[in-house]
């Protein structure tokens, strides 16, 4: 599945979000059948790390730094990374709760030399009997850049009353590490200014519901750890 992918200041990975349905709908796919590898015990559940340098970062649960509790979800580069290259988490929820309501995804971040990060939230759905992206934030005017300590970082967003599902998450663009923690997803008022214009983009393909969508957002202070499958078979 492509999405249109008009110039932006990071071409090809802030924009490029708009092409992450086939490989969330896959890496979720596998979660929901149970697969994975010993890997998985170092990921926090119900996330995913996928993107197009996806060999190039790591996604784990990091039970050192933490902005609450005992962890937190942290992003990192292997090595020095070109600018171009991105990666984002994801977790896949059904819209249909949240249709109509304006949402706020609000988290705390932390970084160190990252040369771009912040929170995404997109929300896919159908139009015209066809698979539409219906509104996508990905922080590009908020982003998270260099070092520094804890911070909040809000989006807010319409779910349109076509939307089906909401892919939310964290991305990091080109070196460093970010780390991710304490997020929630809850109503606002309609007052509360949305943080981007939405954006729909309808493509020719026919909807079809993917597997691994959660029905409400889940392990969001991340202190849950994914089940390792090698262990739950022993």
């Amino acid at each position: 599945m492509t999405w249109a992918t008009p110039g932006a200041r990071t071409r090809g990975a802030r924009t490029g979000l708009r092409g992450l349905a086939a490989a969330a709908v896959g890496a979720l796919a596998a979660l929901a059948a149970g697969g994975g590898s010993g890997l998985s015990a170092q990921m926090p559940d119900a996330w995913v790390l996928v993107g197009p340098d996806e060999a190039d970062y790591r996604l784990r649960l990091d039970r050192e730094v933490a902005h609450s509790g005992g962890s937190s979800m942290r992003l990192e580069a292997r090595g020095n990374r070109r600018r171009s290259q991105w990666v984002a988490s994801v977790q896949m929820v059904d819209a249909t709760a949240y249709r109509g309501q304006r949402m706020r995804l609000r988290g705390y971040l932390r970084a160190d030399d990252v040369d771009s990060g912040g929170l995404w939230v997109r929300v896919d759905g159908i139009l015209e009997g066809k698979y539409a992206m219906l509104a996508l934030d990905n922080s590009e005017d908020r982003r998270v850049e260099g070092t520094g300590d804890w911070g909040p970082r809000d989006i807010v967003i319409d779910i349109p009353p076509e939307g089906v599902t909401i892919l939310l998450g964290a991305m990091i663009t080109g070196d460093g590490e970010l780390w991710v923690d304490d997020l929630t997803f809850e109503p606002v008022p309609a007052d509360v200014p949305l943080t981007t214009e939405p954006e729909v983009v309808v493509t020719d393909q026919p909807y079809e519901r993917p597997l691994g969508v959660f029905p409400t957002p889940t392990n969001m202070d991340f202190e849950r750890e994914m089940e390792d499958p090698m262990e739950s078979n022993r």
